[in-house]
């Protein structure tokens, strides 16, 4: 059987280079406090909700894992969430007996709601911990008291993912080396979901057990990762503007470095003006298409880019 995970959450060992995070966020929930964790979409937020969840129940708490995705309004929020304890059972309980985990949480902080949400969590947590998972930190950190910040993941450390994968390939009697490891790692930049993609695609062309991984799997396996998502991007690619469709592509073919308000930037992606292309980055980011690191915009997935940069 496969060991890289191409669909659903990764859980377990999968989750390399997190370890940190996770006994964080233990720490957190069974101490009764707030905490929260965001990062980009793909990176495993959802998958540490889960796991934070699975190792609780391990030692015996029951938590409360609840998701947010398509949240609505702050109205809405209170249908999603348990009823709130009374004064009482809270009281008469441990607090840490059922922390409550908030996947998606930063849409409830959305239009200005950040208030009002972060007492709604709170008291749906009723004095047990409360851990907020989501993509936006500027979010969460107005769900968190002031001064605390969220904990942030990015892509996988080679450190961590190497070990990892190597371990994969070679328990399931596929012969790898070190150096298409770290090739793919390159290829995708660290992006988790697509390391296990990629990965998944290249032990698919070694073809199982007793079998070698060749240097043209690694294109192969990237050409494949793309077929399989070419539709779901086409799809996501005819619901944006013109404006956002020029000033995606444009950002792809920076290759990462884009710094994309300038004159020539402007004049490169086809926009006429710096506030058309302030609306549309806001909109992308929005949408989790575009990250922003160290002041430059980048195309969340690398793949997605890639597809972008030779012509979507």
């Amino acid at each position: 059987m496969n060991p890289f995970t191409y669909h659903g959450p990764v859980l377990g060992p999968a989750l390399c280079g997190r370890e940190d995070v996770l006994d964080a966020l233990l720490v957190s929930a069974r101490a009764g406090r707030v905490a929260a964790v965001a990062g980009p979409a793909g990176h495993g937020v959802s998958s540490l909700a889960l796991e934070v969840a699975d190792r609780l129940r391990s030692v015996g708490t029951d938590p409360v894992l609840v998701g947010l995705a398509g949240l609505a309004d702050g109205n809405d929020l209170a249908h999603r969430l348990p009823p709130s304890p009374g004064r009482d059972a809270a009281e008469a309980r441990d607090p840490v007996q059922r922390p409550l985990l908030v996947d998606d949480a930063d849409r409830s902080a959305a239009d200005g709601a950040a208030p009002d949400s972060g007492m709604r969590l709170r008291g749906a947590a009723g004095g047990s911990g409360l851990l907020l998972f989501g993509h936006d930190a500027g979010a969460l950190e107005q769900l968190l008291d002031p001064g605390e910040e969220p904990l942030e993941i990015g892509p996988l450390p080679l450190a961590a993912w190497l070990p990892y994968a190597l371990e994969r390939f070679l328990e399931t009697d596929v012969w790898v080396a070190n150096e298409h490891v770290e090739a793919a790692h390159r290829l995708v930049a660290g992006h988790p979901r697509r390391l296990q993609h990629l990965s998944h695609e290249i032990w698919d062309l070694a073809g199982g057990r007793g079998r070698r991984v060749e240097d043209a799997m690694l294109e192969e396996g990237l050409e494949r990762v793309a077929g399989r998502e070419a539709r779901t991007w086409t799809v996501t690619w005819t619901t944006l503007t013109p404006n956002q469709r020029r000033f995606l592509r444009a950002v792809a073919r920076g290759g990462g470095e884009a710094h994309p308000f300038g004159r020539d930037f402007l004049s490169e992606a086809g926009l006429t003006t710096a506030s058309s292309a302030q609306r549309a980055a806001a909109s992308l980011r929005d949408r989790g298409l575009l990250d922003e690191v160290g002041g430059a915009l980048r195309v969340a997935d690398p793949l997605l880019a890639r597809w972008l940069s030779v012509g979507a």
